[in-house]
């Protein structure tokens, strides 16, 4: 796992605002897509995002921020990126204590897509990450924007990180083929599959319960549901790049 420290004393002033995780470029139409998920060290988040923002993030990946064509920032909560790690995440019986609040239990987190211009893609995948940015969104009004309830409704991504499967058969009770967005990476040892469901416009607090069984239905297949267990179990692929780095 990246660490993020640079040898200098830990204070306010060399602490990252966000961290970048599974960077993935890939080559689309015309030109290369890169995408990573985003989130949030102490009081920064996101809203719109702005281009300085952007390109931050990218020159911390290594591209050049003049290349950039386009770009998206979606926000999202996810289990994947939570504080707490559910006991349905837990392969093996771990037990860890647990908080007894639902935002602990659903990460937030956003999704950057950037398009850029190059010669060559600078590389096919990262690995898990986290790969510290500083930086501020101007467009953020600097405040939270959880509710603690659960009652709000969001985009909920259900993540899972595994090797070489073939039939996703058994989530067919659980969702339709829309939903379901797959990575497939090549590593030394077979193929990495990075599986992400997209749950829109639903209450937490309402949908918890769905969600859990469909965490339970992977932990038992030995998925990785949380970036935690992936960093436990060694489920990334080794760095890998895929033409000279911009």
């Amino acid at each position: 796992m990246t660490e993020f420290t640079d040898g200098a004393p830990e204070n306010l002033q060399n602490r990252p605002d966000f961290l970048l995780w599974h960077p993935l470029c890939v080559a689309s139409q015309n030109d290369y897509t890169c995408t990573f998920d985003v989130t949030a060290e102490d009081f920064e988040e996101i809203n719109r995002g702005t281009d300085a923002l952007i390109t931050t993030f990218a020159e911390r990946l290594g591209i050049d921020g003049n290349s950039i064509t386009g770009w998206q920032i979606e926000r999202f909560l996810s289990p994947y990126y939570s504080f707490e790690v559910r006991p349905e995440q837990r392969p093996f019986g771990l037990k860890l204590p647990t908080t007894g609040d639902w935002a602990d239990r659903f990460g937030l987190a956003w999704r950057a897509t950037l398009h850029f211009t190059c010669a060559a893609a600078p590389f096919q995948y990262l690995g898990l990450g986290p790969y510290p940015a500083i930086g501020h969104d101007d467009t953020w009004p600097c405040r939270s924007s959880i509710r603690h309830s659960g009652e709000q409704e969001e985009t909920i991504f259900v993540i899972a990180d595994c090797w070489d499967v073939e039939d996703w058969g058994f989530l067919d009770e659980f969702t339709s083929q829309h939903q379901v967005e797959l990575s497939r990476i090549p590593a030394q040892v077979g193929n990495f599959t990075q599986l992400r469901m997209r749950l829109e416009s639903v209450r937490p607090a309402a949908a918890e319960g769905w969600i859990v069984e469909l965490l339970k239905t992977f932990t038992l297949r030995l998925y990785s549901t949380h970036r935690r267990t992936t960093e436990e179990l060694g489920f990334w692929p080794s760095l890998m790049t895929g033409g000279d780095t911009i």
